[in-house]
């Protein structure tokens, strides 16, 4: 067990190591992920199931194509468009990509530096 020596306490007297089995020197903290937002991320997740198998994201889609089309929700939100659940599938896209991130790091087919690869473009949308 990986231990950083951290501890919480409780009102109880009862002392636990600070941090989550699997993270590594990182405090974790899943009790503050919003409910509603993991609901409607995973009734996302449920939607595509039925539309595509379960786990077929998994067989991998290269980060460009999640980013685009995250984005591409994100614009069809801002521009008034309440068709589906843009909020949820802009982070369903974003989930996969930290997927891949660690598992699947040769599906980031995105520049590690956007800055340095395309300067004048980047600066316009900071």
């Amino acid at each position: 067990m990986n231990d950083t020596g951290q501890r919480a306490q409780f009102e109880t007297g009862a002392v636990r190591s600070a941090f989550i089995a699997g993270e590594a020197a990182k405090p974790v903290r899943y009790d503050l992920i919003s409910a509603i937002a993991l609901r409607r991320v995973a009734e996302t997740y449920a939607e595509g199931a039925i539309k595509y198998t379960a786990n077929n994201w998994r067989r991998g889609i290269p980060a460009s194509n999640l980013l685009n089309h995250a984005l591409g929700h994100v614009v069809a939100f801002m521009a008034g468009d309440r068709s589906e659940d843009h909020m949820a599938h802009a982070a369903w896209n974003l989930f996969a990509v930290m997927e891949f991130e660690e598992t699947r790091p040769e599906l980031v087919d995105v520049p590690a530096d956007l800055a340095r690869e395309a300067p004048a473009k980047i600066e316009g949308l900071l």
